[in-house]
């Protein structure tokens, strides 16, 4: 086995594992004493953070398409994402392919209804920043007018392929007359 099987969950454990047992870190100290706030701290970041790549990694397995097509469609590029509809923020899959970009819920939220937006009826797509300084907002803009918001992994990455798709999807003729 190569180095690569083990990076994603050994991040994913310290992106997770890190800032919750500084946070559990602090609580411990405050009612227990220092000698249980480092305790619980580091052992509650540990559990913590396994059991987050755990998860992570058993969600990436049921939802990614391991022979790169989606629902009949060549896949170009797939991630987990949130998708932010109202006030929920949806955990999923952001899928997308030469015609649409698709996302599909775990199916542990209250709103598990799918999103197909057709490549056609995307302006543009734009990296964002998730409470104004996290760097992984992806914003997708619709000729309509309205925009769908996700979280996702290389964003720049994601911005680049739908870019890409929309160039690829227009027509000729409307390109000359620009």
């Amino acid at each position: 086995m190569n180095n690569q099987f083990f990076r994603r969950p050994v991040k994913n454990s310290i992106l997770y594992g890190l800032p919750f047992g500084i946070f559990m870190g602090f609580y411990f100290h405050w009612v227990y004493g220092p000698g249980s706030g480092i305790f619980g701290g580091v052992f509650s970041g540990i559990l913590f953070g396994v059991a987050m790549a755990v998860f992570g990694g058993l969600q990436r397995k049921r939802m990614q398409s391991m022979d790169a097509t989606f629902e009949g469609e060549a896949v170009i590029s797939q991630g987990p994402a949130n998708h932010f509809r109202k006030a929920e923020g949806r955990g999923g899959w952001l899928y997308l392919t030469s015609t649409r970009m698709a996302f599909r819920s775990h199916g542990k939220n209250i709103q598990n209804q799918p999103i197909d937006i057709d490549i056609q009826e995307i302006l543009e797509a734009r990296p964002t920043r998730l409470l104004g300084f996290i760097p992984t907002g992806l914003s997708v803009f619709l000729k309509a007018g309205g925009k769908e918001s996700f979280v996702v992994s290389k964003r720049k990455e994601w911005t680049r392929q739908i870019s890409g798709q929309i160039q690829a999807g227009q027509d000729p003729e409307e390109d000359q007359s620009q």
